[in-house]
């Protein structure tokens, strides 16, 4: 009987040994790669991917609140620029870091303008007035 119980307890410490030591190996393989900057191309796909979800989560039958599906789509973006990317992107040819609290809002007013297009009757009015405010207040700043 101890036999017994020492070999259902072994198979366990086996298995999590294993995957200890696969999770070390993958960690030294991610602590030797550089992330590379986010491209044009993979701006359009997280973008994208936001839309998608974006007008697919608050349509008609899903009716998920627009605001709170907008943030998450926005954080997301955000985040997976900063962890696939160390947070870094390539634009005019030349790669910079960013600060995401400032890629999460810009990524919010293009996901809005994306949305305008392609799934109009999905964004509140609300929403669309305040992507038009914001979206001229940020000419106005370019523009100085």
């Amino acid at each position: 009987m101890g036999l017994k119980i020492s070999k259902i307890l072994a198979i366990p410490l086996i298995f999590s040994s294993f995957l200890f030591d696969i999770n070390n190996e993958f960690n030294n393989v991610n602590a030797n790669v550089k992330n590379s900057p986010a491209n044009k191309n993979d701006l359009d796909l997280y973008h994208g991917m936001g839309v998608s979800f974006l007008c697919n989560a608050t349509r008609k039958g899903f009716d998920l609140d627009f605001p709170k599906t907008l943030n998450v789509a926005s954080v997301t973006f955000a985040s997976v620029v900063s962890q696939k990317h160390g947070g870094k992107i390539i634009e005019r040819k030349k790669e910079q870091t960013v600060d995401m609290k400032k890629l999460q809002f810009i990524a919010s007013l293009q996901l809005v303008e994306s949305a305008l297009q392609v799934c109009p009757d999905n964004v509140p009015e609300k929403i669309e007035k305040q992507f038009k405010i914001e979206t001229e207040r940020l000419k106005k700043l370019q523009g100085l």
